[in-house]
């Protein structure tokens, strides 16, 4: 029998087994650990709840227990998560994607991009061709 360990218990590994099978001294055993979790917790939320709480997909979710952001609960097959837990990442407003960059890092980066120009983009007057598209385009509202 193999074990998940959480927090606070070493239970049995129920996901791989039918839950029905479970004597009830097991079943027992689970629901004392799962309502334990669940008071020192705040809560168990499955991975649906909360990816609506944290306005995330539930995929995200499985991802930050597996990054270990978040805990994993395993009680009578099923998986869960810390409800306090959610309840900091949500406060915690995390955007998705890189962090904006300061003024300096805009800078240098700005500069990066000069320096690695060619010379026929400088001559287009842009570094990309969507940039000197752009430019035509403001060119020949000019003209009309």
């Amino acid at each position: 029998m193999t074990a998940t360990a959480t927090a606070f218990a070493t239970i049995p590994d129920v996901e791989k087994k039918d839950v029905r099978k479970l004597t009830k001294a097991e079943l027992k055993r689970e629901v004392e650990a799962m309502s334990k979790a669940m008071v020192e917790q705040g809560g168990l939320l499955n991975h649906p709840q909360a990816a609506i709480i944290l306005d995330v997909s539930g995929r995200r979710v499985s991802e930050l227990v597996e990054l270990g952001k978040l805990t994993r609960f395993d009680f009578l097959g099923r998986t869960y998560v810390s409800m306090r837990e959610v309840k900091v990442r949500r406060e915690q407003d995390l955007k998705a994607g890189r962090p904006a960059r300061n003024l300096p890092q805009q800078l240098v980066a700005g500069v990066k991009a000069a320096l690695n120009a060619d010379a026929g983009q400088m001559k287009q007057g842009g570094f990309t061709s969507f940039a000197a598209k752009q430019k035509a385009k403001k060119l020949a509202k000019r003209k009309k």
